[in-house]
C-alpha cells in the first residue's frame, strides 16, 4: 500500500493505542491521531520504537493498517472496525507477532493536514 499525501480530510480524532509483543508486553501509542477521508485512515503517533505514521483502507468491518516507522521498517496490522469506535488485530511478521487496539477516545481535534 502507498503511502501518500490527501488534500482534503472530512474529521482527525484523537485516539488511544497499543500493541503487544513476547519480551516487551503491551506498548502504547502515544498522541496517536487518525483522520478519515473517502473510506481511507491516515494517522499519526509515536511510541517505543519511534514516530510512526499510519495509512489504511475500511473495506466493510476490515481493516488493514499499514505502520511506517519514521526512517525505519513498517508493519501491517490486520483487523476489523466494530462500528463504535473500535479497531483490534493481530500483527505479524516473519518472526514476531501480538495483539493491537485503536479505540477513538475524542472526534474534538481540528481537521488538518497530514504530510506523508
Amino acid at each position: 500500500m502507498a503511502l501518500r499525501k490527501v488534500d482534503q480530510l472530512i474529521q482527525t480524532v484523537h485516539c488511544q493505542g497499543w500493541w503487544e509483543q513476547s519480551g516487551l508486553g503491551r506498548q502504547p501509542m502515544n498522541e496517536l491521531q487518525l483522520s478519515f477521508w473517502d473510506g481511507e485512515i491516515l494517522g499519526q503517533g509515536h511510541g517505543i520504537v519511534g514516530q510512526f505514521i499510519l495509512n489504511s483502507f475500511v473495506q466493510a468491518d476490515n481493516v488493514t493498517l499499514v505502520k511506517k516507522y519514521i526512517g525505519a521498517h513498517q508493519i501491517d496490522y490486520p483487523g476489523t472496525f466494530d462500528g463504535e469506535g473500535t479497531f483490534q488485530g493481530f500483527w505479524k511478521t516473519h518472526r514476531l507477532g501480538g495483539r493491537w487496539l485503536i479505540s477513538i477516545e475524542s472526534s474534538n481535534a481540528p481537521d488538518t493536514i497530514i504530510d506523508i
